[in-house]
C-alpha cells in the first residue's frame, strides 16, 4: 500500500510585496529557516538583519530594501511578513503573536 501525501506537501510560491514593483519570493525551505534561526539569535546591527533578508529574499531584494533606507520598525515588519509566509500563517495573527512574545 502506498500512502500518497503529495497533495499535502504543496509547494505554493510565497511572496511579499514591500512597495509598488517590489514583490519578492520568500525562500521558505527548512534549510533556509535553520540558517536564519542562528542569525536571529545574534542580531546586533542592521547588517545582520539584512543578512537575514539575503537568506529569505535573495541578495538583490536585500539591496533594494536597503536602498529604501528603512527604519527599524519597517525592517521588523518585513521580517514578520517573511516569517508569516515561511510558517504559512496570516500576517496579522503572526504579528499579534510576535508582539505578545516581545513584551
Amino acid at each position: 500500500m502506498v500512502l500518497d501525501i503529495s497533495t499535502k506537501l504543496g509547494k505554493e510560491k510565497q511572496e511579499i510585496k514591500i512597495a509598488e514593483g517590489m514583490v519578492f519570493e520568500v525562500d521558505n525551505s527548512a534549510e533556509t529557516m535553520l540558517k536564519a534561526e542562528e542569525k536571529f539569535k545574534n542580531i546586533s546591527d542592521a547588517n545582520k538583519m539584512f543578512s537575514i533578508l539575503d537568506l529569505f529574499l535573495g541578495h538583490t531584494a536585500s539591496v533594494q530594501i536597503r536602498d529604501l533606507k528603512p527604519t527599524v520598525k519597517m525592517l521588523q515588519t518585513i521580517i514578520i511578513a517573511i516569517m508569516a509566509q515561511v510558517n504559512e500563517e496570516d500576517f496579522d495573527e503572526f504579528e499579534k503573536r510576535f508582539q505578545e512574545s516581545s513584551k
